[in-house]
């Protein structure tokens, strides 16, 4: 608690979350009075209590479904929250299995793709089947006590648990920053089951989504029984479509794209989504009408996904053309965002 509670760590997480909020009024305050709000988060998080969330829905296109979001409010609790991941991380990143990815710093869905890009080049009869599988609803049925459990291995100071109980009692919620962290971490232990005491050589997780790889498609089913009984423990369950079959007939579906020995090509759904974005986008500007920054940020983010695959003539046909006044939009504004900053702090 005493590493928790120094203004250094608050200052920290000042930083961090006001740089993606420059336009916020809460956090142009923070910013402006940083120091003395550093001191009273310092305080604040001694005895914490969690202010009532926000919550609406909102469609996650890349999952094809609408998901139940958490905000909690930005002061104190957002600050309390990067705060103790801040302190938290070192210690779920110390026995983390090496290809454990996503919402992990470094450890994107660019590294999952590299893994099983280079396993299924070097090691053929390693890869020859493929396991797809991901647990349902695992937020929503991710009990908290199992994740006081593990934590509770790692952590011995109570006051520090204690805090960390009082945010995810009553529920490991979607939007929090710290869940994201706990249900990754909360799967160490399988990560290292899978890897160790079943032998699967070639396996990587992002979140809750498995991708592995065996050369014996029984002792690959035998595996996903395993991990149900596993699962089954921590009150967890898989998907009932997941799948195993040989990589040499269908093409291995993860993190966005899809992958066979010597070819990488972006998801169909995902080249569709930017195909239509494009296309709406060409039609405002050849009516002359301003390119939303928003959407011009949708586009340009899902076309960096053309980059790292076969997708160089997707990319000059749809992207390439509209590019430029794309970039402009966004420059534009961010200029008005850099402006309207510099006013509020000289006010």
């Amino acid at each position: 608690m005493e590493v928790l509670a120094t203004k250094e760590n608050a200052l920290q997480a000042i930083a961090e979350i006001n740089e993606d909020r420059k336009d916020n009024k809460t956090a142009q305050w923070v910013e402006r009075t940083k120091e003395q709000r550093a001191e009273e988060l310092c305080e604040i998080v001694r005895d914490f209590r969690p202010k009532p969330d926000r919550t609406f829905e909102r469609y996650d296109p890349t999952a094809g479904k609408t998901r139940i979001i958490h905000e909690p409010a930005l002061w104190p609790d957002q600050y309390i929250h990067h705060m103790i991941v801040q302190v938290l991380r070192p210690i779920l990143m110390r026995g983390m299995d090496r290809f454990c990815c996503g919402s992990i710093p470094g450890r994107g869905p660019h590294k999952e793709k590299k893994a099983i890009e280079k396993w299924l080049d070097k090691d053929r009869k390693g890869t020859k089947y493929g396991v797809e599988a991901d647990i349902k609803k695992f937020y929503d049925s991710l009990s908290p006590r199992v994740v006081m459990r593990f934590l509770r291995r790692k952590i011995k100071d109570r006051a520090f648990l204690d805090l960390i109980w009082r945010i995810i009692k009553n529920g490991i919620k979607i939007g929090f920053y710290i869940s994201q962290w706990l249900a990754n971490a909360v799967l160490e232990p399988l990560d290292h089951y899978i890897r160790e005491k079943l032998g699967v050589r070639r396996y990587t997780r992002y979140i809750d989504n498995f991708t592995f790889f065996g050369p014996n498609k029984k002792k690959l089913h035998k595996a996903i029984r395993a991990i149900m009984e596993y699962l089954a423990r921590m009150g967890l369950r898989l998907k009932e479509n997941w799948q195993v079959y040989n990589t040499r007939k269908r093409m291995v579906d993860a993190v966005g794209y899809r992958m066979k020995r010597g070819l990488t090509m972006i998801r169909k759904r995902n080249l569709l989504r930017l195909k239509r974005q494009c296309t709406r986008a060409s039609k405002r500007i050849e009516a002359r009408r301003r390119v939303d920054p928003k959407q011009a940020r949708g586009i340009l983010s899902r076309a960096g996904q053309l980059k790292h695959c076969a997708g160089k003539k997707q990319y000059e046909k749809h992207v390439l053309p509209i590019r430029p006044v794309l970039k402009n939009a966004v420059r534009e504004a961010d200029k008005r965002r850099r402006n309207l900053c510099l006013n509020t702090r000289s006010a």
